[in-house]
């Protein structure tokens, strides 16, 4: 194995691990070193990756959604590729519920926490990391080609009007401390705003 691939497998399992410990105990509870213990990573080379516990929150709850939702979406519209746009863009959309469940509520809070800190000294940098989100933009477009929504709003109201309605959901569960599943209660209202859009 390269030294490449094998630095991308020990950042992989240096969040997997982040995030289960999370999970189980809470933020504040976990601490660089029991991170480094249960991933069997050394704590310098936790360094390498990282410049803290708050860090594999930001960057790594972007690329590891880039990874998962693409991957969840891929899979979801193969089992019927015949399925028109708006039923892909509810495929993508679940997608993103599905990653918030994945990492679980506090990793979500945690991320809007830290993101959010970030747009307050101008640093943020969130639509960039969200590039996996072109896809989105992408069906918006075909959709508007094929004149399948009602509205008259322009592709880029309509990404905005989408993306923060997942926004929504996803702060909305944060907020209830995760006591209701976001994947089936994001589905059954992707599904109502779908159809009235």
């Amino acid at each position: 194995m390269l030294r490449k691939e094998r630095s991308v497998l020990t950042k992989n399992k240096l969040f997997e691990t982040a995030v289960k410990l999370i999970k189980e105990k809470g933020y504040d509870e976990v601490t660089v070193s029991e991170i480094c213990e249960k991933a069997g990573v050394a704590k310098g080379t936790f360094y390498v990756h990282y410049k803290s516990k708050e860090d594999i929150v930001k960057e790594s709850y972007y690329s590891d959604m880039r990874e998962f939702v693409l991957k969840k979406y891929e899979e979801l519209v193969c089992k019927n590729r015949k399925i028109d746009i708006k039923s892909k863009i509810e495929k993508f959309i679940i997608s993103e519920f599905m990653f918030a469940d994945h990492v679980g509520y506090m990793v979500t809070c945690r991320a809007y926490v830290t993101n959010l800190s970030e747009c307050i000294t101008g640093d943020s940098k969130h639509f960039e990391r969200r590039n996996f989100t072109d896809v989105l933009k992408i069906l918006i477009s075909e959709g508007i080609n094929e004149s399948i929504f009602e509205t008259e709003q322009t592709k880029e109201e309509i990404f905005l009007y989408l993306e923060s309605f997942v926004r929504g959901i996803m702060v909305s569960w944060c907020f209830s401390s995760g006591k209701f599943d976001i994947v089936k209660e994001g589905k059954k209202y992707t599904d109502e705003i779908l159809r009235k859009l």
